[in-house]
């Protein structure tokens, strides 16, 4: 099947919008404790990684890494299996790690990446202010990384991915998808439509490829999520 993919960044001086407009909340979470909701989310890794704090006079879901003796672990937790939706405006409020060696996601993504076509759609932040919108799409012919001019970049004022709380988003329509930070477009990509429903993840991980830069001592330095919203 012959897939037509366009790339399109945006920067961040366009004006924040509303994408949910003419959108009803399909699904919520406040995190407001005093367990994580297992009508809602499934678990990745190691559950006791998550756990209820007060960050900034907000309850909020924190993911930590699990270190042991051999390894570091990587957790998460996972709508998969609880709720998946086909299209609509996906938006977290996070307030991602600190430093570099590690990463917190959130990521969109379908039921089985074994079957073409298929797209993970994923907002990164990699510490020291790093940030990443971007996909991984993969058809027929073969897998593709999509990103944008600003992937990597510090698209925000420094020390307010970790400092604070801001919203991350992911619009999915029959033409694109969108991602957003605190309203505000930051990357574009333009596809052929992606037919099965996807379910929402957000992880605390640590790849081969950052494990130089981790520090141990700089050690715990969580992803927090304050609330999740879906809207269709």
């Amino acid at each position: 099947m012959k897939q037509v993919l366009s790339l399109l960044a945006l920067t961040a001086s366009l004006s924040a919008v509303n994408p949910a407009s003419n959108m009803k909340l399909a699904f919520s979470d406040e995190f407001d404790g005093p367990a994580l909701d297992a009508a809602k989310w499934g678990t990745i890794g190691e559950p006791t990684a998550m756990s209820f704090v007060t960050v900034v006079k907000s309850k909020a879901l924190r993911i930590a890494l699990i270190t042991k003796e051999d390894m570091i672990q990587s957790n998460g937790i996972s709508t998969r299996g609880k709720f998946e939706q086909k299209l609509g405006y996906f938006e977290a409020s996070i307030r991602m790690n600190k430093n570099l060696g590690h990463t917190g996601h959130m990521s969109l993504r379908g039921h089985d990446e074994k079957v073409p076509p298929h797209i993970n759609a994923l907002w990164e932040g990699h510490g020291d202010d790093h940030l990443t919108p971007w996909a991984r799409y993969t058809d027929d012919v073969g897998q593709k990384d999509l990103r944008s001019d600003s992937s990597g970049k510090k698209i925000l004022k420094g020390g307010e991915p970790s400092k604070k709380f801001n919203t991350y988003g992911i619009l999915w329509t029959e033409k694109a998808f969108t991602w957003y930070v605190n309203g505000k477009q930051f990357h574009k990509v333009e596809r052929t439509p992606i037919t099965q429903p996807m379910s929402l993840q957000f992880s605390h991980r640590i790849g081969e490829w950052e494990r130089p830069k981790l520090v141990l001592k700089e050690l715990p330095d969580d992803v927090d999520i304050d609330w999740v919203k879906i809207w269709k």
